[in-house]
């Protein structure tokens, strides 16, 4: 069995070994392959560590391969982030089961949601309930959790881990994608907890008690001696450069998600700017969310613009296989992967990757340089060594 994760890692923390673990003790798997995301992540923050130094925290504490989900849709709503980062799991053509973490853990709940879900989409009925939300004031997240709510159970709708994992469900169903479903339990903990919890603790709560060097809370001991050698990046480290792209370019309807009621209200406010997660605080309101802000911020900044976005998913999302590091006992599936994927396996960039995973990858190097005082090598210029990663159990 091959066990499939898709994931941010923001930090790898002890939620994720313990899941890890699940998979080899629990499920069986021989190896672990994960999709993650790159150097901004799917709330449209830049990721507090950069995107080689998690995957290496995740390959010490037992992952086998990762690859990057490109950044188009790693930094898309919910939906758009499960589709592609299960059709890259997919594409690589050896991973038969999908896991995941969520407040529920009943599989055929899942699935026969998943089904019913497909079934009202495609008749048009889910979108005619949305569009009546959205006209009567509600957000579209609002909305569309509002319509499901007579179709989808209760105990899956309760948590955006659930909905998360409802969109994976979903995709693998709507597409006849040959992979099963596991599910793990989530540790008892509020995804967006801002308080340390002990041994498991959210991303959230992590990030928000971390600082520029040294030990991190609620991390396995392999993940914090990789985390230690690195600075962590917060989500305001991008504020001078997002605004002088706001000031630089105001045509902001153009750019993923934002419409021109949000892109009025940006231009509205932008003498009022002073760090990024302020100028979401200022910009939401009740019907438009911090995460659905950050997110359009992260498109202004990085570029994403609709078209590009829409051609790309219909493209189906995933058309290379970017690879951020593997461990000795990864390396054994890359021969299959090679034989089994009809996609092109990256160890570096080349004219087949997406423009915006080389923006993105420079805009973290700016700052890093600037945390580091020093120059630092490009995505082109990198080197490191792929396969040298022990992570056999202790």
């Amino acid at each position: 069995m091959v066990i499939g994760i898709v994931a941010e890692y923001n930090p790898f923390h002890n939620g994720h070994k313990l899941q890890i673990d699940y998979a080899k003790k629990d499920l069986g798997a021989r190896q672990i392959v994960v999709a993650m995301s790159g150097s901004f992540t799917q709330r449209g923050e830049i990721a507090c560590f950069d995107k080689y130094v998690r995957a290496e925290a995740a390959l010490k504490s037992g992952a086998d391969i990762v690859f990057e989900i490109p950044t188009l849709f790693a930094t898309a709503s919910a939906r758009e982030f499960a589709s592609a980062g299960v059709q890259l799991l997919a594409s690589t053509g050896v991973v038969d089961t999908l896991l995941f973490g969520a407040e529920c853990d009943d599989v055929s709940l899942f699935k026969d949601a998943a089904q019913k879900l497909v079934k009202l989409e495609n008749s048009g009925q889910l979108d005619s309930i949305i569009n009546a939300e959205v006209n009567a004031g509600s957000s579209y997240a609002s909305a569309r959790a509002k319509a499901l709510e007579n179709y989808v159970p209760s105990e899956i709708l309760s948590s955006p881990n659930n909905i998360l994992g409802l969109e994976y469900c979903r995709y693998i169903y709507e597409n006849n994608i040959n992979m099963d479903i596991a599910i793990i339990k989530r540790a008892a903990n509020d995804y967006n907890s801002s308080k340390l919890t002990g041994e498991i603790s959210s991303a959230s709560a992590i990030r928000n008690n971390m600082h520029t060097f040294g030990e991190i809370p609620s991390v396995p001991a392999a993940a914090n001696d990789v985390y230690c050698l690195y600075p962590a990046v917060k989500a305001d480290d991008i504020s001078q450069l997002l605004h002088y792209k706001l000031l630089l370019d105001k045509e902001y309807e153009k750019y993923l998600d934002c419409n021109k009621d949000l892109a009025d209200r940006i231009r509205n406010n932008l003498d009022k700017f002073v760090s990024f997660s302020q100028f979401c605080d200022l910009l939401k309101t009740k019907n438009i969310a911090y995460s659905r802000i950050s997110r359009v911020l992260c498109h202004i900044l990085l570029g994403i613009t609709e078209s590009d976005f829409i051609k790309a998913k219909e493209n189906g999302y995933i058309s290379y296989l970017r690879m951020l590091g593997f461990s000795e006992k990864g390396s054994t599936l890359l021969a299959r992967i090679k034989g089994c994927s009809e996609l092109p396996l990256l160890t570096a960039p080349n004219e087949l990757i997406s423009k915006y995973d080389i923006i993105s990858s420079d805009i973290y190097r700016l700052i890093l340089t600037e945390k580091n005082d020093v120059a630092l090598p490009t995505e082109y210029t990198r080197r490191f060594e792929l396969g040298n990663i022990n992570n056999k159990p202790d």
